[in-house]
């Protein structure tokens, strides 16, 4: 009899360690999950609407797992291979690559189950979706509204030309950057032409996702240990707002280009005149012949 009861608390007791470690480890993904998104955030959301990517709020009713499994390790392999889905995103979202992430597929067994949890219930997700995109766009705007400001915007220039410093020490934007703006100076050529970032990233979410989670390897490692406070990632979201806004084609870079041009065309009508006076006139045969007449 005791024999039975000492077996039956034996029986419960692992059975309670097993419920317990089952939710130990389901917690422990889901943290895991949480984790490994912060990498996606710069150009993701989960129902705050679109960035430079789309909003994974309910993705995976969209998408089935082994879709998203081979879209995130290489969405630019399936894209070459033709598959349609992968195509469409890239024609909407600006012909933006996605990079590729070589995860094992436990870290996007987690991540995917990171955004589940944050799925709706409603039958009709894509709604939601598009709700959570007006939602958001209200919100930046709003945000906008309120630190749309000269200070701010002449700061954010500063911020960007190097001439005020990053408070960790980060590298100035220009050093790697340009824009056409009024009085701005010539940026660096490692990078894209910001000026029309505000627009082709996704407004003030873009802006602000790629300038606190880096996604472009030498920008994420130059920031690495010196990321931008709170306070300039906002200063340099309202000048590349208003650079976006107010797009200037430099007279001095006109001028520029049309010199070069000139220097260009006369380069080119010299070593074309010296080709033709060192022409050939006459057949090498011609030569022969004039040569055997002359001794004979």
């Amino acid at each position: 009899m005791n024999l039975k009861i000492n077996t039956s608390e034996k029986m419960g007791k692992i059975a309670f360690m097993a419920v317990v470690l089952t939710f130990l480890i389901s917690t422990s993904k889901a943290q895991d999950g949480e984790q490994l998104f912060q990498q996606c955030k710069a150009c993701h959301t989960i129902g705050q609407g679109k960035l430079l990517g789309p909003d994974l709020l309910d993705v995976s009713k969209k998408r089935d797992a082994v879709w998203l499994k081979n879209f995130i390790k290489s969405s630019q392999a399936m894209i070459k291979n033709g598959d349609a889905d992968a195509l469409a995103l890239f024609e909407e979202f600006n012909k933006l690559p996605m990079m590729d992430y070589n995860l094992p597929d436990a870290d996007i067994n987690a991540i995917i189950k990171y955004i589940d949890s944050f799925s709706t219930d409603t039958e009709n997700g894509e709604a939601s979706v598009f709700a959570s995109d007006s939602l958001a766009a209200i919100k930046a705007a709003e945000f906008m509204a309120t630190i749309d400001t000269d200070e701010n915007r002449a700061k954010g220039k500063a911020l960007f030309q190097g001439s005020r410093g990053f408070k960790n020490g980060g590298a100035s934007c220009v050093s790697c950057h340009h824009v056409n703006t009024s009085e701005s100076i010539q940026g660096g050529l490692l990078a894209a032409d910001l000026t029309k970032s505000f627009t082709k990233i996704g407004g003030l979410n873009g802006i602000k996702g790629i300038l606190e989670f880096p996604p472009f390897p030498a920008m994420k490692d130059a920031y690495k240990n010196a990321p931008l406070t709170e306070d300039e990632s906002i200063k340099l979201q309202v000048f590349l707002k208003h650079a976006d806004e107010n797009e200037v084609v430099s007279e001095a870079s006109i001028s520029d280009l049309m010199k070069q041009g000139i220097f260009g065309v006369v380069i080119l009508l010299v070593v074309i005149s010296l080709v033709w006076f060192k022409r050939k006139k006459r057949s090498v045969n011609y030569q022969i012949i004039k040569r055997q007449r002359r001794f004979s």
